[in-house]
């Protein structure tokens, strides 16, 4: 019979491990919905007369599945990816795909003009333009130094 050597860090880590991966599986699963909520990845830019949101949001089906609300110095993008057929969680092997309600709020980086904003949805895309209100502008004067 051979002597082992207890490691108690080695123990520690695969405790480490698992508590991980119970808590990755529950927050993929929804059992903390808060906690595993979807938001849709954002790409936010400006330019020097407005502010370009550009969500991806691959699997809509409908422009009516989204909800774009712009305030002078937020954007909210809320919705819906709905399964194309009802299947029981019971069935699947493995999924790692998100079904349900998302939403994303962002601040702006520039005061918009929220009632002139644009929104276009193609391709899994939402592509959102907000022109910036004349305070949100950027009125920089070079100063020639003497």
């Amino acid at each position: 019979m051979d002597i082992i050597r207890w490691d108690p860090l080695s123990e520690l880590s695969y405790l480490k491990n698992q508590v991980n991966r119970f808590f990755d599986h529950t927050l993929k699963r929804g059992i903390f919905p808060a906690a595993g909520s979807f938001g849709p990845k954002i790409d936010l830019y400006q330019t020097e007369d407005e502010v370009v949101a550009e969500a991806e949001l691959p699997g809509i089906e409908s422009k009516d599945d989204i909800e774009v609300n712009v305030t002078p110095h937020s954007l909210t993008i809320k919705g819906e990816l709905k399964r194309g057929r009802e299947l029981r969680e019971e069935n699947f092997f493995h999924s790692e795909r998100y079904y349900g309600a998302f939403h994303r709020t962002l601040s702006l980086p520039a005061e918009v003009e929220p009632e002139k904003a644009l929104a276009r949805y193609q391709n899994g895309i939402l592509e959102i333009r907000i022109p910036k209100s004349e305070r949100g502008r950027k009125n920089t004067y070079r100063i020639p130094i003497q």
